[in-house]
């Protein structure tokens, strides 16, 4: 079986890239997203390349259905080698004018929905890796990959360096990198890694921030050896 990504919060621009990058190196591709119509052009951009693929519909911040799409995508596909949390929304008001309802769906999606995709995307991957941490292997559902797995955040610059007119991104960020720091170190000595690419600029086709171009940092950041794994890539105007 080939290797396998899944990419939580697929569409247009990055999400696409991602799927397309490793596509053409013939990996199975799993896109999950908020709406079916995502789901399905994000499908249908992968036909030419003839590799298998899946989709599912997913609300990042609620977990079971967060464990649904994993559940699907393993059935289809076996327990993915990588997976990318992509989802992100952009909301330009400063802290004093922030509601609670903004700042609130600012953490769902990029706080509570990156926890809830970690730990069902590193569940599965312990189970592939033969049942550490107390979860027994399954012989049930096929796994793809020897047990070593890659769990990859996209952060920007907002992450390190707070912009006043993008409170709840930069808070956002801030708090999904502090995840990603945290889960390295709760997962060391263990057959996953956890990666974090920082876009520091606006994702647009043409220039330094072009969604094939970071696809390429993704690809080599994702397919590193074990055990010679390096956490960050910092995108930069410029590489």
């Amino acid at each position: 079986m080939s290797e396998t990504l899944a990419i939580v919060g697929s569409g247009p621009g990055l999400g696409s890239a991602l799927a397309r990058r490793f596509a053409r190196e013939g990996w199975s591709v799993a896109l999950v997203a908020l709406r079916q119509d995502v789901v399905d052009a994000g499908l249908a951009e992968l036909e030419e390349f003839g590799v298998n693929t899946c989709g599912a519909l997913a609300d990042v911040a609620d977990r079971d259905l967060v464990d649904r799409a994993f559940g699907s995508i393993i059935d289809a596909l076996g327990v993915p080698d990588v997976v990318v949390y992509n989802a992100s929304i952009y909301q330009g008001e400063a802290a004093l004018d922030l509601s609670y309802d903004a700042l609130r769906l600012a953490f769902d999606i990029h706080v509570v929905g990156a926890l809830n995709t970690a730990q069902s995307a590193i569940a599965a991957m312990r189970e592939a890796s033969g049942g550490e941490a107390g979860i027994p292997p399954s012989s049930e559902r096929p796994v793809s990959g020897a047990g070593h797995g890659v769990l990859v955040f996209t952060v920007n610059s907002l992450a390190r360096s707070p912009e006043a007119m993008s409170a709840a991104l930069s808070m956002g960020k801030g708090a999904q990198l502090n995840l990603a720091l945290s889960l390295e170190r709760e997962l060391e000595g263990t057959p996953i890694d956890i990666g974090v690419v920082t876009v520091c600029g606006p994702i647009k086709v043409g220039t330094a921030y072009d969604p094939d171009r970071l696809a390429d940092v993704y690809w080599e950041l994702a397919t590193q050896e074990p055990g010679h794994f390096e956490r960050d890539r910092l995108v930069q105007a410029t590489d």
